[in-house]
């Protein structure tokens, strides 16, 4: 089972190919490289965190390393962690990872349900959905950005949806 019990895996993986292959043809800057890479942490660390710190290194030679042959090693790297599927111990990592975050700013009810909600999600009694949905509304305030960010959150981006049915 992939984790995303909605199926849509295949989704998730076209719209992340998609989102790279829009920076990689903008005039991107090494900081351009490190924005996407950190929107996309939660995600990559779902599907493969062996490729997720891998691509990291990566990532901290931007503005060294040739930006081809930096597009490249990333490119490389972005895909071998997306053509693994995220697994439901990996995405209860990542949710934990998450509340983490914004669990400072919870009120004691709303830190249970959440953990509630996570449990559940690892028992397969609900959709990661419901976690996820729950998580990124708690994640409130400027120290919650980072967390509402997360393309893990919202994998279909708005702008790149008539490029996948055109």
């Amino acid at each position: 089972m992939n984790g995303r019990a909605d199926g849509t895996a295949v989704m998730e993986q076209i719209f992340a190919h998609l989102r790279l292959r829009a920076l990689l043809e903008s005039d991107w800057r090494p900081r351009d490289l490190v924005s996407f890479h950190a929107r996309h942490k939660m995600q990559l660390l779902a599907h493969h965190p062996v490729a997720y710190r891998q691509a990291g290194r990566v990532v901290a030679q931007a503005g060294v390393r040739p930006r081809e042959e930096l597009a490249a090693d990333y490119t490389r790297l972005f895909h071998a962690a997306f053509a693994v599927e995220a697994g439901i111990g990996r995405n209860v990592n990542v949710l934990q990872h998450c509340m983490g975050m914004v669990g400072d700013s919870l009120d004691p009810a709303h830190r249970s349900e959440l953990v509630e909600a996570i449990a559940s999600y690892q028992a397969g009694q609900v959709a990661l959905s419901v976690p996820a949905t729950l998580l990124r509304g708690y994640a409130r305030g400027e120290a919650a950005r980072y967390v509402r960010d997360q393309t893990f959150f919202s994998p279909y981006s708005e702008d790149l949806r008539d490029q996948v049915t055109d």
